[in-house]
C-alpha cells in the first residue's frame, strides 16, 4: 500500500517531499473532477454529485445516476435520451460561467516555468482552456485558429469536451451554445448539414432525408472512444519522454489530483506514465479521502490526503523560497566577484609601484605620432654610445649578424655597454694624467 500522509500540520516527511517535488524538472499531471468542485462544477460520485442529482431527480426512469452518461442506456428511449440532452445542456451552462481553480492554475504555473510534460484531464468542463493552457481538440479543423498540434499541445482531455457539438449520423461538429438565449445549436438539436441537405433534395423533387441529433462531444460508457489511437500516440511518446531522463539528479513526478482512479483507461494511463521510469519517477496522489489499495503498491508512492489547493499552495511557497534563495546567491556571488577584483586591481596597484625603473626592453618604441597629413610614426631608438643613430627612414633593418658592426646593440645590453665604455674613458683620461705627471717629475 502506498505510503499515506495527511496534509495537515507539519512533518518531515512531508517537507522532504514538498522540496523534492518544487524541484523536479518535468511533471506530468492527471487530474479529475474533484479539482472543479471549488469552482461550482459538482463531481459525479460523491454523495452531493451528478450521479445521486439525477437519481433523485429521474429515479423512475433511471436506476443510477451512472446510467445517464451509458451510451446502451440513453439512447434506448427518446425519454432518456431527451433527459441526457437536458442534463448536459445544463451542466453546459455551469461550466460556461465557472472559473479556474487553484489545482488549474498551478498546472499553468507548471506550463509557465516549461517543466509541463502534459496534463490529462477527465473532466469535461474545459476549464484548462480558460486557464491558458493549449488544449488538444481532435474537432478542430487544420486551417482554423484553434487548431493545435498534440505535440504543441499542454493539455489532452481523456473524455471529450462541453465545448462542441456532434452530429450522431453525419459527425459533423458545431459549437456549443454557451447561454440559453442563444440562437445557436444546443443539445438535441437537429443538425444543420443534414436539415440543409435534406432540404435541398426536397426542393429538386427528390426523397427527404433524416436529421441526426446533436450531442455534446463526450464520451460515455460502453462506447467506443473516437480517437483512442490518437490518444494513444500521445500517452506512448510522453512514456519515452520520461524514460529518457536517466540523469540520477533529475526527478520526474506524476501527480495525480481529484481522482477516485475507477475509471479503467486513467487506471492505465497512471501505470503507463508511473512505470515508464521508475528510479526516477515519484507517484504522487492528492485526494480528500484514501482512494488507493494494496493493488497501487509500486506504481504511486505517496498518497496526500488532504484539498488539492492547500497542496498547490503550499508548493508555490517552496517555489517563492527557492526564488529567494537562488536570488540571493546570486548577488552574493557577484558581490563576492566584484571585492575580489577590487582586491586584486589594489594589490597590482601596489606591487606596481615597489617596482624599480627599468630601461628601455624592446629596440624601438613608438614615441609619438606625426600630424595626420604626413600620416607617419617616428621611432626612438634605444641610446647607443659613440655612435651615430640611423636613419629612422631606412630601407631594411639590419641584419642580426650586422648589428654590432652597424652601431646597433641589444636593448638589454645597450646600458652595461655604456657604463663600460665609460670606465674605459676613466682609466684612459687617469693614464694620461700619470704620464704627464711622471713626465713632469723627471724634467
Amino acid at each position: 500500500m502506498p505510503e499515506t500522509i495527511r496534509l495537515e500540520g507539519k512533518s518531515q516527511r512531508l517537507s522532504a517531499i514538498i522540496k523534492r517535488v518544487a524541484s523536479a524538472r518535468r511533471f506530468v499531471v492527471v487530474t479529475g473532477a474533484g479539482i472543479s468542485v471549488s469552482c461550482g462544477i459538482p463531481d459525479f460520485r460523491s454523495s452531493d454529485g451528478i450521479f445521486r442529482q439525477i437519481q433523485e431527480t429521474h429515479g423512475d426512469l433511471i436506476t443510477s445516476g451512472r446510467d445517464l452518461f451509458d451510451a446502451s442506456v440513453i439512447f434506448r428511449s427518446s425519454e432518456t435520451a431527451s433527459i441526457f440532452y437536458r442534463w448536459m445542456t445544463h451542466l453546459r451552462y455551469q461550466c460556461t460561467d465557472a472559473l479556474p481553480g487553484a489545482a488549474h492554475r498551478f498546472i499553468r504555473q507548471l506550463a509557465d516555468r516549461g517543466v509541463l510534460l502534459r496534463s490529462y484531464t477527465q473532466n469535461i468542463d474545459g476549464l484548462e482552456r480558460k486557464a491558458g493552457l493549449a488544449v488538444w481538440d481532435p474537432y478542430a479543423e487544420k486551417d482554423s485558429s484553434g487548431y493545435i498540434p498534440w505535440k504543441n499541445a499542454q493539455s489532452v482531455p481523456l473524455h471529450g469536451s462541453m465545448d462542441r457539438l456532434v452530429c450522431q449520423l453525419c459527425s459533423s461538429s458545431f459549437t456549443f451554445s454557451e447561454k440559453p438565449d442563444e440562437q445557436a445549436n444546443s443539445a438535441g438539436d437537429a443538425c444543420p448539414d443534414c436539415t440543409a441537405r435534406s432540404d435541398a433534395r426536397a426542393a429538386h423533387g427528390r426523397r427527404t432525408l433524416p436529421a441526426g441529433k446533436l450531442r455534446p462531444t463526450v464520451v460515455l460508457y460502453e462506447e467506443p472512444h473516437p480517437h483512442c489511437e490518437d490518444i494513444a500516440k500521445i500517452i506512448s511518446h510522453d512514456s519515452r519522454a520520461l524514460a529518457s531522463r536517466r540523469d540520477s539528479k533529475t526527478t520526474n513526478v506524476v501527480l495525480i489530483f481529484g481522482t477516485t482512479l475507477k475509471v479503467p483507461g486513467c487506471r492505465q494511463l497512471v501505470r503507463r506514465l508511473a512505470t515508464a521510469s521508475p528510479e526516477n519517477t515519484i507517484t504522487i496522489l492528492v485526494n480528500n479521502e484514501p482512494v488507493c489499495g494494496k493493488s497501487w503498491d509500486g506504481i504511486v508512492d505517496y498518497q496526500i490526503i488532504g484539498s488539492v489547493e492547500d497542496w498547490c499552495s503550499r508548493i508555490e511557497r517552496q517555489w517563492n523560497a527557492q526564488t529567494k534563495i537562488t536570488r540571493w546567491a546570486r548577488t552574493r556571488k557577484r558581490v563576492d566577484s566584484n571585492e575580489k577584483e577590487n582586491k586584486e586591481h589594489d594589490q597590482n596597484a601596489s606591487f606596481n609601484k615597489q617596482l624599480p625603473v627599468r630601461p628601455p626592453t624592446s629596440k624601438k618604441r613608438k614615441a609619438c605620432s606625426a600630424s595626420d597629413s604626413e600620416n607617419t610614426e617616428v621611432f626612438v631608438d634605444v641610446v647607443t654610445v659613440g655612435r651615430e643613430v640611423p636613419d629612422q627612414h631606412a630601407s631594411k633593418k639590419p641584419k642580426p649578424a650586422q648589428a654590432y658592426s652597424d652601431g646597433f646593440v641589444p636593448a638589454r645590453r645597450s646600458l652595461r655597454i655604456a657604463e663600460k665604455r665609460s670606465l674605459e674613458d676613466f682609466e684612459n683620461i687617469l693614464a694620461s694624467q700619470q704620464i704627464q705627471t711622471s713626465i713632469q717629475i723627471c724634467t
